[in-house]
């Protein structure tokens, strides 16, 4: 179907510019209908490129990037997609000069003119980024309402307090445990798997969809919406700041909180969050990378994944013989799309013929991940800990996605429990929404989170959890709230 839209928008827009291109016009029609050509074709590239990245056109994390830049990411994976974006552009301006200089032979009389005029604007109307814009901005369900299920953050002591180490496991979606579609992929998580409580319907929900908005909805419970204006984040000493969420509830339990992430803190304002949301230590590749023996254990993202798991239990122990009680969060990211990254030292683990990058990187990550957790459950301290194991959103365009979009895809989330050995599996509907409030209990704490349930707790019914997920978008402007003065600074523009 959006293969057929977009045939026709363009249909709409050649047909538009022929019967334009062969009628009489002013100099001010001239530079309207450039306007609206360019706009169409604009939209046209937006959209493309969009569903490059995310396999579903434009969404939440699409617009996060374009207001707030790609500081930190590597742009040598995706010099194809560059490549693509500025010859479009050009031909497009090239095309405009032609509009305007061409003299032409008026074959077509004035009626022409205005019917060119309605084509290109209908052109926008159902070009598919349209219909994507206004569903993020403008489609609105104002008969439920926000506040009758949004719960103030707040936890109660109801247990035995534990330490608590979080791995976002980098688009490492539940999806490639499908032993139909990659057989054999997965062997080492499943055996951890074999010990844990694993949810298998963590739904993808509008604003959770990348990293940043996979990690501000497992810790404050609300999606990832941003004000419209184009403020520097860099600029902002806070993020979100009017929302509680897992970090400064444990910050006001006592606990000391640490992250760990091998890319650039500035990218996608990771740090910016972690330190506005209580935690002590963050730690980013500018630091990581002094630590490092050789630069060959650094890729275009940051610091590869055993490195970085490395430094990550080190920590570990220090901050289990030293300190009462303490959460760590960290993400990988040796998965990231398009290709993946290996470290130098597991390059010869390959996933059947090794023909594919990604599943190679997913590979090697099901092997250090596990390693990583393996470590700790073997620990004298694992009793004391709890792990969580969650994909931080489904995969992006990668060299595994034919396979992955005709999948039922769900996110991966996982809690370990040394001391129980019986695993079970959990299909209740969730999203990444529900993760703080479910994983709060295990570490002795029954909590409230804004739009989170407990996804053990009978008390919630599906129905709820169906309506939060439905209503994120018309919540839109009750999210944005919990910006504080960026979003008053939103309405006084």
């Amino acid at each position: 179907m959006t293969i057929f839209i977009i045939s026709l928008s363009v249909l709409f827009i050649i047909t538009a510019f022929y019967m334009f291109l062969n009628t009489k016009s002013t100099k001010i029609g001239k530079i309207v209908f450039n306007i609206f050509f360019l706009f169409s074709f604009s939209l046209h590239i937006l959209f493309l490129v969009s569903y490059y990245f995310t396999g579903e056109g434009i969404n939440d994390a699409v617009l996060y990037h374009i207001k707030y830049g790609l500081a930190g990411a590597s742009f040598l994976e995706y010099w194809k997609i560059v490549l693509f974006t500025v010859v479009s552009f050009v031909l497009i301006f090239f095309i405009i000069h032609y509009i305007f200089n061409k003299k032409k032979k008026h074959r077509f009389n004035k009626m022409f003119l205005s019917i060119s005029f309605i084509i290109i604007i209908f052109s926008v109307i159902i070009n598919p980024a349209s219909y994507d814009l206004y569903n993020i901005y403008l489609n609105r369900n104002e008969e439920v309402r926000f506040s009758d299920y949004y719960n103030e953050p707040s936890v109660e002591k109801i247990g035995k307090n534990k330490n608590l180490v979080y791995i976002y496991a980098e688009s490492f979606e539940r999806t490639y445990f499908n032993d139909k579609l990659f057989p054999e992929l997965i062997t080492e998580l499943e055996k951890i798997e074999n010990k844990s409580i694993t949810f298998t319907d963590i739904r993808q929900v509008a604003g959770t969809s990348w990293t940043i908005g996979g990690m501000v909805s497992s810790q404050l419970g609300l999606p990832l919406f941003t004000p419209i204006n184009n403020k520097d984040m860099e600029e902002n000493d806070d993020f979100l700041p009017k929302a509680k969420g897992i970090g400064d509830l444990l910050n006001d339990e006592g606990y000391y909180l640490t992250f760990f992430g091998g890319a650039e803190l500035e990218f996608q304002e990771k740090g910016t969050f972690y330190s506005t949301h209580k935690f002590d230590e963050i730690h980013g590749l500018k630091d990581l990378s002094k630590r490092l023996d050789s630069k060959e254990d650094l890729n275009n993202w940051g610091v590869d994944d055993d490195k970085l798991l490395g430094f990550a239990y080190d920590r570990f122990i220090e901050l289990s013989k030293n300190k009462n009680k303490f959460g760590m969060y960290l993400i990988t990211l040796g998965t990231h799309h398009p290709q993946g990254h290996v470290p130098e030292e597991y390059r010869d683990i390959k996933y059947k013929d090794g023909d594919n990058p990604i599943l190679n990187a997913i590979k090697v990550s099901d092997i250090l991940i596990s390693d990583f957790v393996n470590k700790i459950l073997d620990s004298k301290y694992a009793e004391d800990t709890v792990i969580v194991i969650a994909s931080d959103h489904l995969a992006m365009r990668n060299t595994a996605f034919d396979k992955l979009e005709n999948a039922n895809r769900r996110n991966m989330f996982m809690i370990i429990e040394p001391n129980n050995k019986v695993s079970k599996k959990i299909s209740r509907t969730g999203s990444t929404l529900d993760i703080a409030p479910t994983i709060l209990p295990f570490i002795g704490y029954d909590a409230e989170i804004a739009l989170g349930r407990d996804l053990l707790d009978n008390n919630y019914s599906r129905y709820e959890i169906k309506q939060i997920h439905d209503n994120l978008i018309s919540w839109k402007e009750d999210i944005k709230e919990f910006w504080g003065e960026l979003a008053e600074d939103e309405l006084i523009d």
